[in-house]
């Protein structure tokens, strides 16, 4: 290649040069170009020699460098003092300032009366939960007792509370405020069933819905039993308003060389709906009847009925077989409707009920 090459030309092919970027034929002639040009010879020397680092710019280099790691430390340390911020208000939350005690995770131990006094032990079903802060007021003879409720620790670890209210125009004492549980009422405790239970009546049989919870609660309060497996049908297109629970018959024992017992079943059925029925007339406004049937195994269905007037007749009978063996003094209502006016009352009921209503109105 002959060595026709301007200056022009080599410096624009210098960079490359020195790179060693060009070909065998190029780089020849840039040599050849560069021997007799001493200007574009010290370009290419320039290039060549490494760029010495300027002081200023490297000392400016180390602070942001500097700048920069001193931002990460700062950075990782706030997040670090936000975590420990965080777990020491999660930790005052939950040992320390708690929340409302949950009447749900809090039974009654032991309620009794003494010298005007209510003496109550109350404790926690949840191993984990303590409380602290315990305070009673009374407002229109109406007891509200609160306290807060936290996770123990060696701050505060006790799950219990014993309590003592003086009675002295009192008529009620509830855990939590009045939006809370009533545990007290007039001289009688309150299980926290029976107010589940008086909670859940209705004034009208033909509300479907609201039967339905009603049976609900009352099976939990009777602890499962017969109130299993039923259907249900409501008369309420003429008096008098009735309800019929359906039942299919005996279950199939388990042991395959047994039959199922149709009389004990008939029997068991018998008794439990006996003691049953006055709960449902009492908690249901303008029920009047209460019917039950079975299928027996000859395929013939068999049905029972208990009637509003027959459970207001037994009352003074089992009122007073109740009072005789327990050594209380409750004066029957006059009609089982009146039971449901207030929980006190409808905590007779079930005591009766539970003393064997269906029994004893039969034997007296």
């Amino acid at each position: 290649m002959k060595n026709d090459l301007t200056c022009a030309v080599t410096r624009d092919l210098l960079p490359s040069y020195v790179e060693g970027l060009t070909a065998p034929e190029t780089n020849q002639a840039v040599e050849a170009h560069l021997s007799t040009c001493s200007e574009c010879a010290a370009l290419r020397e320039a290039l060549a020699s490494p760029t010495e680092e300027d002081p200023q710019a490297a000392r400016e280099v180390d602070y942001l460098k500097k700048v920069k790691r001193r931002g990460w430390k700062r950075a990782a340390l706030a997040v670090l003092c936000t975590a420990a911020v965080l777990a020491a208000a999660l930790a005052l939350k939950v040992f320390v300032i708690g929340t409302p005690l949950q009447v749900q995770t809090l039974m009654v131990s032991s309620i009794r009366e003494e010298a005007e006094q209510l003496h109550l032990e109350l404790s926690s079903m949840a191993s984990a939960n303590a409380y602290h802060g315990w305070s009673v007021e009374t407002q229109d003879g109406v007891v509200s007792i609160y306290a807060r409720e936290v996770l123990v620790s060696p701050l505060f670890s006790d799950g219990t509370a014993a309590l003592t209210i003086p009675l002295d125009g009192v008529t009620e004492i509830w855990l939590g405020g009045t939006s809370g549980r009533l545990i007290w009422q007039e001289g009688t405790a309150i299980s926290p069933a029976v107010q589940a239970i008086y909670e859940a009546q209705t004034p009208y049989l033909g509300d479907n819905s609201a039967v339905s919870a009603l049976l609900q609660e009352l099976s939990r309060w009777y602890g499962g039993g017969i109130l299993t497996g039923y259907t249900m049908s409501l008369q309420t297109a003429s008096q008098p308003y009735g309800l019929t629970l359906g039942f299919a018959g005996p279950e199939v024992p388990l042991d395959l060389m047994r039959k199922p017992d149709p009389d004990s079943f008939a029997a068991d059925l018998h008794l439990e709906m006996e003691r049953l029925s006055p709960l449902l007339l009492a908690l249901i406004g303008n029920l009047e009847e209460v019917r039950w049937t079975y299928l027996r195994p000859d395929g013939i269905t068999q049905s029972h009925t208990v009637t509003l007037a027959e459970v207001d007749a037994a009352l003074p009978a089992v009122t007073k077989a109740y009072n005789a063996d327990r050594g209380t003094d409750w004066v029957p209502l006059e009609s089982v409707k009146d039971y449901a006016a207030s929980p006190a009352d409808l905590q007779q009921l079930c005591a009766l009920v539970e003393y064997g209503f269906g029994y004893v109105s039969y034997l007296l």
